[in-house]
């Protein structure tokens, strides 16, 4: 099946954790850190994004990846189409800029 913008998704991650003592420090920072290694890219604070090739890929890595939010934590896992994704419009401070039609990450296999 050939991949379009429809098929292939965006998984955006948005959490806030408590950070008041070491120990939920620690959880967030191990919390971001497995975002990063799953290949996700930080937007803003504690919002990551990543281009997945289908929506059960990424419903699998919403859900292995919400067993490991803290117990005090709150977290939201988004699922874009490529399609949607591709409508975003940012803006950085007043300059207005639109999103890249093409995902920053290479993809291997789909």
């Amino acid at each position: 099946m050939k991949p379009n913008s429809w098929r292939i998704m965006w998984l955006l991650v948005v959490f806030d954790f408590p950070t008041q003592t070491k120990i939920e420090r620690r959880k967030y920072t191990q919390f971001r850190n497995r975002l990063l290694e799953e290949g996700f890219l930080q937007m803003q604070f504690s919002v990551y994004i990543r281009n997945i090739p289908t929506f059960s890929i990424a419903n699998s890595l919403a859900l292995k990846l919400g067993r490991i939010v803290p117990e005090k934590g709150k977290c939201s896992f988004m699922f874009l189409t490529d399609k949607q994704y591709g409508l975003t419009v940012n803006f950085y401070g007043k300059k207005k800029e639109k999103t890249e039609k093409e995902p920053q990450q290479l993809l291997l296999f789909s």
